[in-house]
């Protein structure tokens, strides 16, 4: 029916059933068979005895134009055929049906096979394009098998390989015995879109392009292996080399080498090493249970152990596809540098992904855009779809040593809170958040004040990072830690739980450390709409406080003040109110109210302006240092006025009544009422009237206590310290 006829044809040929007339002693042969087509010689031999288990012996010379083939096979769904086939074959063997492993195993099988095709070209509709040049130079050659030569292009793609079998027969056969594979593949370009059949609209196939591949794989494994695995060969794989470039992954993937061991369960990778770009990496890992990736109901556990380490990383070169950064735009030019990462993760399936354990073992490095390093980092993350849990996470930075504890709920309906918990020995904040602090250092304050000459500005304060920037959860936070570092104030045995609620509210319920020479308890209500409507409601106990190691920092109209600049002493104080608070925790006494149960023992006043200003009255006494025992009172600032009621205080100078007000504003404007004892007058009075020589200023330490029924001269001060008049007045009523 093809039109063609063959020339010369002739065979020789015989079938027995044997002595025992059944299939173990059947023989058929053919001899001596041969065929000269129109465009190609064929001949050959072929004898098989014993149809149980064949014994098979076959010679087989062939060389065919393949143009010729096409039209006398009838093959119709290929175009364009062109080019040559020759093939040499001898083959002797036997094939057990029933025990297909052990044929290998019976006697020296005598195999030679030599394929040789050149040129050969054609086109079918199955096909996206036609394959042109395919030449290929092969040999089998007792078990061995050597491919010289694969050469190809399909479309616009090139490939050439090459390679080495060590026993084919042993994989015909699905044998026992050890096979080993070599194969080098090389391409200057592989169009993964034309090849794939890549479609944008049904995401079929792989838009991708490969430049100048060069991929040497070795392969050891029994011959079974690469027939009978039922997902992947097991046995031992080699990637000696892997050089490439891609178009849309625009990065140089080159020096990749691995070790790939595959059991019946388990997928381990030793030693995979490579560099992308500039970037390097060294690693180790091990999958358990992989057998439920190819499965199409997961169901039951895998297990990933992975061991990181590189020199160098750089997110550009990991990260970038399309022209597309996949990292957040702040660490798109991220830099790595002496990364050490150690873990292994759990993922638990039943159906869909139910659960997800990470271990961290070990994490250490240093990225470009913190200027700390990360140093022993380990913990453990677990996540179920209704919560993820972070236990004991944390490690070294800088001065900084803390771990991490977390229950986050994740579904919307949870009406138990997320619990948060952080300890260690040392929690560095100024350290951690350097960037921050210097955004806040004081100078850059005083530098945006000073540029901002309208005091109705926003305050620097008000313009970083705050936590009031996240929207609140619910969640439950408690602290421990041996120091605690912030804004340049060391809070040494630092316990704090809070209550964090929806609609940025924090209920402190316990807040104690030890500072500045003293003990503090804190408790409190932080709320706030927004950053620029912060409020705390404070509960405060400081127990002997030293106020030479403790300054209390607050801002009005972007400038920046110190409280006890010139008080020194060991205070004790309750304190409550309404506090105004910036983004930075800076109170802004504006818009505040405080009361304050002062007591303050053995305090000092060094160099106060206004008592200086009042020497005349206290001759002979030394004002820039003045001693007094205790101060006890109640004071109460609002809206930035501080009001001192009357106190008695006994002091080295003597003893004074004071009262009055403070302003705590740009000009800290004052209105006071002091009461001095009339004998310190007629001190003062003697002296002018009959000329007495004034004596050097006394440095007796000693207090001066009232004495009973003491008569009091009041002097009023009005003013600042800068800008002050002090006049005689009559005592105040209240």
């Amino acid at each position: 029916n093809t039109g063609r006829k063959l020339e010369e044809i002739g065979f020789k040929g015989s079938f027995t059933n044997g002595d025992s007339l059944n299939a173990s002693t059947m023989r058929f042969e053919l001899e001596q068979f041969s065929a000269r087509p129109e465009a190609g010689t064929f001949s050959g031999k072929l004898v098989v005895q014993n149809f149980n288990a064949p014994d098979i012996d076959m010679n087989l010379l062939s060389d065919f134009d393949l143009d010729y083939l096409a039209g006398f096979f009838g093959l119709e769904e290929l175009s364009g055929l062109d080019g040559r086939v020759a093939l040499t074959m001898n083959f002797h063997d036997i094939i057990d049906f029933e025990h297909p492993e052990r044929a290998i195993q019976q006697m020296n099988e005598s195999y030679f096979t030599e394929l040789l095709i050149e040129n050969l070209t054609f086109a079918s509709p199955d096909l996206d394009a036609p394959i042109r040049d395919l030449d290929v130079k092969a040999t089998w050659q007792g078990h061995a098998a050597q491919i010289d030569l694969l050469h190809l292009q399909y479309g616009g793609s090139d490939l050439n390989i090459s390679g080495h079998v060590s026993d084919l027969p042993a994989i015909m056969h699905h044998s026992d015995i050890p096979v080993s594979c070599d194969l080098d593949i090389r391409s200057s370009r592989l169009d993964l879109r034309e090849i794939t059949g890549y479609s944008k609209d049904t995401l079929a196939g792989v838009d991708e392009e490969l430049q100048d591949l060069a991929l040497q794989l070795r392969f050891n494994a029994s011959a079974r292996a690469f027939t009978e695995s039922p997902y992947l060969p097991m046995g031992e794989f080699f990637i000696d080399q892997l050089n490439v470039k891609a178009k849309h992954y625009p990065h140089h993937l080159h020096d990749f080498r691995a070790d790939v061991l595959i059991s019946e369960t388990d997928f381990k990778v030793i030693d995979f090493t490579g560099v992308i770009d500039q970037s390097d990496f060294h690693f180790d890992g091990r999958l358990e249970n992989y057998a439920i990736w190819f499965s199409d109901k997961m169901v039951g556990d895998t297990h990933v152990e992975f061991d990181l380490m590189s020199k160098h990383l750089h997110f550009d070169n990991l990260f970038t596809y399309k022209g597309d950064r996949f990292v957040p735009e702040e660490y798109r030019h991220e830099e790595a540098e002496n990364v050490k990462l150690h873990g292994d993760v759990r993922m638990h399936f039943i159906d869909s992904l139910q659960g997800i354990d990470l271990t961290l073992d070990h994490f250490s490095g240093k990225v470009k855009a913190h200027h700390l390093a990360f140093k022993d980092f380990s913990g453990e993350v677990s996540y179920q779809p209704a919560a993820l849990d972070v236990r004991n996470f944390g490690g070294k930075m800088g001065h900084s040593d803390f771990r991490i504890d977390l229950h986050y709920a994740l579904l919307p309906n949870t009406t138990a809170p997320s619990q948060l918990k952080i300890r260690g020995k040392h929690l560095d904040m100024d350290e951690l958040l350097e960037e921050q602090a210097k955004a806040t250092a004081p100078e850059a304050v005083a530098a945006a004040a000073s540029s901002t000459p309208n005091p109705a500005a926003t305050s620097a304060h008000d313009e970083v990072f705050s936590l009031y920037d996240f929207d609140f959860i619910d969640m439950d936070m408690a602290f421990d830690l041996g120091h605690f570092n912030y804004h340049h104030h060391d809070l040494a045995n630092f316990k704090a739980s809070a209550r964090m609620r929806k609609g940025h509210v924090i209920h402190l319920d316990r807040m104690d450390f030890d500072a500045a020479g003293g003990h503090f308890d804190i408790k409190g209500k932080l709320s706030g709409e927004d950053k620029q409507h912060i409020y705390f409601e404070p509960d405060v106990q400081l127990t002997n406080v030293d106020l030479d190691k403790f300054m209390v920092k607050f801002e009005n109209f972007g400038q920046d003040h110190l409280v006890a600049e010139n008080v020194h002493g060991k205070c004790t104080t309750h304190i409550t109110g309404k506090v105004h608070l910036h983004a930075d925790m800076v109170p802004k006494l504006d818009d505040s109210e405080i009361v304050m149960d002062v007591l303050l023992l053995n305090g000092r006043l060094e160099n106060y302006e206004p008592i200086l200003a009042m020497a005349e009255y206290f001759q002979n006494k030394d004002l820039t240092k003045i001693y007094f025992d205790t101060l006890s009172n109640t004071i109460t600032m609002r809206n930035e006025i501080i009001d001192i009621p009357r106190m008695t205080i006994n002091s080295s100078i003597g003893f004074m009544e004071i009262k009055g007000k403070q302003h705590m504003n740009d000009a800290m404007d004052m209105d006071y009422v002091i009461g001095i004892p009339w004998r310190l007058i007629g001190e003062v009075a003697g002296t002018k009237l009959f000329g007495r020589k004034k004596n050097e200023p006394e440095t007796n330490d000693e207090m001066i206590y009232r004495r009973e029924n003491e008569r009091l001269v009041y002097i009023k001060m009005t003013g600042n310290p800068d800008d002050f008049k002090i006049a005689l007045t009559r005592k105040s009523k209240s």
